[in-house]
């Protein structure tokens, strides 16, 4: 994968390699979904896993119909699973609450599990001062 060369979907960003992170502000939820909805949408159309994990200013249903607004039949890469949406609150209980040991390790392993069934790659979004 090194070398690669992906779109980032977000403008002011362009190209990006694989395992670029980057960090975005945000006041409100245009904000926010200004430059997640198009950085999924890439995601989607150039066979990644995506998953977004959302905000408390943002919820599971909120981010959905932003998806369906600015991604072409969206629900198709729903139903087969390419696109997941998390609500933080579950995320976090979930992930970090439950196995205070290794908290990271919980949610890697679900990321690896969707990766492996042949997806190009990965895209995430969380906030994580939600936590």
């Amino acid at each position: 994968m090194e070398g690669r060369v992906r779109i980032s979907g977000v403008e002011t960003i362009g190209n990006i390699s694989w395992g670029t992170h980057f960090c975005q502000f945000y006041k409100t939820k245009e904000d926010l979904m200004d430059v997640v909805v198009p950085y999924f949408k890439a995601g989607l159309e150039n066979d990644e896993f995506c998953m977004w994990v959302t905000s408390q200013l943002l919820d599971v249903e909120e981010a959905k119909e932003a998806l369906v607004k600015g991604v072409p039949d969206f629900d198709v890469y729903l139903q087969r699973g390419q696109m997941e949406i998390i609500s933080y609150d579950n995320w976090y209980a979930r992930y970090y609450i439950s196995d205070s040991s290794n908290p990271i390790r919980n949610g890697l392993e679900k990321l690896n599990q969707k990766i492996a069934k042949d997806y190009d790659g990965l895209r995430l979004s969380g906030d994580f001062f939600s936590c």
